[in-house]
């Protein structure tokens, strides 16, 4: 077994309570490997895209763009996934997907946030950010 494998069935079934929770429509295409799943919020809907060709996870991607519908953003009518996106509203979506992540993990196990970049596929441009939420989950330098 790879030292990355990661079970990432916790992390599904967190994100499809949420699903369930806020009665978000996932629809599934097959397009353009190059075309990035997107949310509408105004419809409460996440187009993916099962042929986008991405190393990131697409429960991560799923994750990302479904905080876009829970959090009914509103600067834009459609939100197309980007990993290297610098507004601050795809900033928050990275950081609900990872805090997502780290929710779904056995509470009492902190996984290293370089084993999680490597499960999640995702890139080092967003290394700080997992890395951020691995401190508030991890506490790992508390000192009384």
């Amino acid at each position: 077994m790879d030292n990355f494998e990661y079970d990432l069935t916790p992390y599904q079934e967190r994100l499809e309570e949420t699903i369930v929770n806020y009665q978000i429509k996932i629809q599934h295409v097959m397009v353009e490997p190059t075309d990035p799943p997107f949310a509408y919020p105004n419809k409460n809907v996440v187009i993916m895209n099962d042929a986008y060709d991405s190393k990131i996870s697409p429960i991560f991607i799923l994750a990302h763009e479904i905080y876009h519908v829970t959090q009914n953003s509103v600067d834009q009518q459609i939100y197309a996934f980007s990993p290297l996106a610098k507004q601050a509203e795809e900033k928050n979506a990275h950081l609900f997907a990872i805090r997502l992540f780290f929710q779904s993990s056995e509470e009492d196990y902190v996984p290293n946030y370089i084993a999680v970049m490597y499960a999640l596929g995702l890139p080092l441009s967003m290394e700080h950010l997992v890395r951020q939420v691995w401190l508030e989950y991890s506490k790992p330098f508390l000192v009384n």
